[in-house]
Protein backbone atom coordinates (compact mmCIF):
# COMPACT_ATOMS: atom_id res chain seq x y z
CA UNK A 1 0.00 0.00 0.00
CA UNK A 2 0.99 3.17 -0.78
CA UNK A 3 1.39 5.75 1.99
CA UNK A 4 0.98 9.48 0.49
CA UNK A 5 2.36 12.72 2.56
CA UNK A 6 0.48 16.05 2.14
CA UNK A 7 1.68 19.48 2.33
CA UNK A 8 -0.63 22.12 2.63
CA UNK A 9 -1.06 25.69 3.45
CA UNK A 10 -3.80 25.28 5.98
CA UNK A 11 -4.65 22.86 8.41
CA UNK A 12 -6.45 19.99 7.02
CA UNK A 13 -5.88 21.15 3.49
CA UNK A 14 -5.20 18.66 0.18
CA UNK A 15 -1.56 20.44 -1.32
CA UNK A 16 0.61 23.45 -1.96
CA UNK A 17 1.06 23.83 -5.30
CA UNK A 18 4.52 23.29 -7.21
CA UNK A 19 6.03 26.54 -6.40
CA UNK A 20 4.69 28.62 -3.80
CA UNK A 21 5.95 32.26 -4.58
CA UNK A 22 6.75 33.83 -1.14
CA UNK A 23 6.81 37.72 -2.48
CA UNK A 24 8.95 40.20 -2.97
CA UNK A 25 11.21 41.52 -0.17
CA UNK A 26 14.07 44.51 0.26
CA UNK A 27 17.56 43.79 1.47
CA UNK A 28 16.99 43.30 5.35
CA UNK A 29 13.62 42.43 5.78
CA UNK A 30 11.69 39.08 5.54
CA UNK A 31 9.53 37.89 3.06
CA UNK A 32 6.28 36.91 5.29
CA UNK A 33 6.56 33.37 7.27
CA UNK A 34 4.34 30.22 4.88
CA UNK A 35 2.50 28.13 6.82
CA UNK A 36 3.44 24.42 6.23
CA UNK A 37 0.58 21.28 7.51
CA UNK A 38 1.98 18.37 6.90
CA UNK A 39 -0.14 15.00 7.14
CA UNK A 40 -0.22 11.52 5.67
CA UNK A 41 -2.91 8.80 5.14
CA UNK A 42 -1.29 6.02 6.31
CA UNK A 43 -3.97 3.91 9.00
CA UNK A 44 -2.48 1.74 10.90
CA UNK A 45 1.15 2.71 12.21
CA UNK A 46 2.80 6.34 11.86
CA UNK A 47 5.07 7.83 9.76
CA UNK A 48 8.92 7.66 10.74
CA UNK A 49 12.37 9.29 10.19
CA UNK A 50 10.70 12.61 9.13
CA UNK A 51 13.49 15.08 8.47
CA UNK A 52 13.51 18.36 6.47
CA UNK A 53 16.05 19.47 4.45
CA UNK A 54 16.88 22.15 1.11
CA UNK A 55 18.06 21.43 -2.06
CA UNK A 56 18.37 23.06 -5.58
CA UNK A 57 14.74 24.01 -6.79
CA UNK A 58 13.58 21.32 -9.45
CA UNK A 59 10.24 22.16 -9.96
CA UNK A 60 8.58 22.79 -13.45
CA UNK A 61 9.25 26.71 -14.06
CA UNK A 62 12.36 27.98 -12.47
CA UNK A 63 11.79 31.48 -12.22
CA UNK A 64 15.13 32.71 -11.18
CA UNK A 65 18.73 32.78 -13.48
CA UNK A 66 20.71 29.77 -12.10
CA UNK A 67 19.05 26.74 -9.96
CA UNK A 68 22.69 25.76 -8.59
CA UNK A 69 23.72 29.31 -8.01
CA UNK A 70 20.65 30.27 -5.85
CA UNK A 71 21.01 27.14 -3.99
CA UNK A 72 24.34 28.23 -2.95
CA UNK A 73 23.51 31.33 -2.44
CA UNK A 74 21.05 31.04 -0.03
CA UNK A 75 23.07 28.43 2.33
CA UNK A 76 25.89 30.82 2.01
CA UNK A 77 23.43 33.63 3.76
CA UNK A 78 22.14 30.82 5.65
CA UNK A 79 26.10 30.18 7.17
CA UNK A 80 26.40 33.94 7.99
CA UNK A 81 23.52 33.44 10.99
CA UNK A 82 21.66 36.99 10.22
CA UNK A 83 19.75 35.58 7.03
CA UNK A 84 18.59 33.08 4.36
CA UNK A 85 15.64 30.54 4.69
CA UNK A 86 14.83 29.83 8.27
CA UNK A 87 12.14 27.44 10.02
CA UNK A 88 10.37 26.83 13.03
CA UNK A 89 8.94 23.34 14.14
CA UNK A 90 7.49 25.53 17.48
CA UNK A 91 3.94 26.30 17.03
CA UNK A 92 2.87 28.83 19.78
CA UNK A 93 0.21 27.20 22.30
CA UNK A 94 -2.30 27.34 21.20
CA UNK A 95 -1.27 28.30 17.97
CA UNK A 96 -3.78 30.75 16.09
CA UNK A 97 -3.61 30.78 12.02
CA UNK A 98 -2.05 33.93 10.48
CA UNK A 99 0.46 34.50 13.46
CA UNK A 100 4.20 33.67 12.55
CA UNK A 101 5.71 31.78 16.09
CA UNK A 102 7.42 33.31 18.72
CA UNK A 103 10.38 30.73 18.87
CA UNK A 104 12.16 28.13 17.51
CA UNK A 105 13.58 30.00 14.33
CA UNK A 106 16.92 28.44 12.38
CA UNK A 107 18.70 28.91 9.59
CA UNK A 108 19.13 26.31 6.94
CA UNK A 109 22.96 26.77 6.47
CA UNK A 110 25.31 23.99 5.23
CA UNK A 111 25.70 21.44 7.73
CA UNK A 112 22.37 21.94 9.08
CA UNK A 113 19.66 21.61 6.73
CA UNK A 114 21.32 20.44 3.66
CA UNK A 115 20.79 16.77 2.21
CA UNK A 116 23.59 15.65 4.07
CA UNK A 117 22.55 16.78 7.55
CA UNK A 118 18.59 17.03 7.15
CA UNK A 119 16.39 18.01 10.54
CA UNK A 120 14.58 15.94 12.22
CA UNK A 121 10.69 16.80 12.77
CA UNK A 122 10.24 18.00 16.23
CA UNK A 123 7.43 16.19 17.82
CA UNK A 124 6.20 19.41 18.95
CA UNK A 125 5.33 20.36 16.00
CA UNK A 126 2.03 18.24 16.02
CA UNK A 127 -1.18 20.15 16.48
CA UNK A 128 -3.44 17.20 15.28
CA UNK A 129 -3.55 13.53 16.60
CA UNK A 130 -1.25 12.46 20.06
CA UNK A 131 2.40 13.90 20.27
CA UNK A 132 4.72 10.93 20.17
CA UNK A 133 7.29 9.97 21.96
CA UNK A 134 10.61 10.80 19.97
CA UNK A 135 11.28 13.40 16.98
CA UNK A 136 10.41 12.52 13.37
CA UNK A 137 6.98 10.64 13.87
CA UNK A 138 3.70 11.84 13.15
CA UNK A 139 0.88 9.69 14.31
CA UNK A 140 -2.12 8.30 12.26
CA UNK A 141 -4.40 10.83 11.74
CA UNK A 142 -1.93 13.15 12.64
CA UNK A 143 -0.96 16.46 11.81
CA UNK A 144 2.63 18.99 12.08
CA UNK A 145 2.81 22.69 11.42
CA UNK A 146 5.90 24.42 10.62
CA UNK A 147 6.83 27.61 9.41
CA UNK A 148 9.23 28.64 6.99
CA UNK A 149 10.63 32.26 6.22
CA UNK A 150 13.12 34.07 4.52
CA UNK A 151 15.24 37.04 5.45
CA UNK A 152 17.59 38.81 2.80
CA UNK A 153 20.30 39.61 3.77
CA UNK A 154 21.93 43.46 3.59
CA UNK A 155 24.01 42.79 0.57
CA UNK A 156 21.90 39.84 -1.30
CA UNK A 157 24.95 39.90 -3.78
CA UNK A 158 22.48 41.22 -6.51
CA UNK A 159 18.77 41.56 -7.54
CA UNK A 160 16.84 38.67 -8.87
CA UNK A 161 14.58 35.73 -8.29
CA UNK A 162 15.64 32.61 -6.36
CA UNK A 163 14.15 29.71 -5.95
CA UNK A 164 14.65 26.50 -3.57
CA UNK A 165 13.08 23.47 -2.79
CA UNK A 166 11.84 22.25 0.82
CA UNK A 167 12.27 18.36 0.87
CA UNK A 168 9.78 16.61 3.71
CA UNK A 169 11.62 13.00 3.93
CA UNK A 170 10.05 9.87 5.79
CA UNK A 171 9.77 6.42 6.12
CA UNK A 172 5.90 4.32 6.20
CA UNK A 173 5.12 0.85 7.05
CA UNK A 174 1.93 -0.26 5.28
Amino acid sequence: MTINLTLSGTSGGYSLSDTTDLGDVTPSNYVGHQDIFISHDAEVNPITSCTVYLTRYVGSSYPGVDEDNDYTTIMGWGDTGSAGVEMSMTPDSPWTTGNKFAAGWSYFKNGLGDVDSQIPLDKDSIVVGSVPSVDGQIPVGGEAHVQIDVKIPASPGSAGDRAFAIVFAYSATS
